[in-house]
């Protein structure tokens, strides 16, 4: 009985480390509207690592205006009939042709595209290529359940 609940207790343990590999986010802002919002956003709706580190869609703007960088990953046609804004395109077809941003390594990137599937392959490619801070938004819909709007 004892054995099973230490093994019980390691395993609990040892999966919840396994959530994610990469640290959190630089929070650039506690004012009261940030607070707000969080409070607000249905989580369930919100991608994997917005969930995890419970990242509002102004948490990424302030990120972006001191430096972060915010990557759609769907084509340039996609891109153009609406993005958020403070978005630069990165296609997930040059990432996988293998052109990477010109960037810090340890930069803050965020990622979306617009079901969450270029997404995550684009977090896969820039993980493996060394950025050690990637964060996936997920799809347009996830982006947009913690905060964002599209702009068309």
């Amino acid at each position: 009985m004892k054995v099973a609940i230490c093994s019980v207790g390691v395993a609990v343990l040892l999966l919840g480390g396994c959530r994610s590999t990469s640290p959190l986010p630089p929070t650039n802002s506690t004012d009261t509207t940030s607070i707000k919002q969080a409070k607000e956003i249905d989580w369930r709706k919100a991608g994997v690592d917005a969930q995890t580190y419970q990242l509002t869609f102004e948490q990424v703007r302030k990120d972006v205006e001191a430096g972060a960088k915010f990557y759609d990953v769907r084509s340039k046609e996609e891109y153009d009939e609406g993005r958020f804004e403070m978005t630069d395109n990165l296609p997930i077809d040059d990432l996988e042709a293998g052109k990477l941003p010109d960037l810090p390594k340890d930069t803050t990137i965020y990622v979306h595209c617009l079901k969450g599937i270029r997404s995550a392959q684009a977090t896969k490619i820039l993980r493996e290529a060394g950025f050690s801070q990637v964060y996936d938004l997920g799809g347009v819909e996830e982006v947009e359940a913690i905060g964002g709007s599209l702009r068309k």
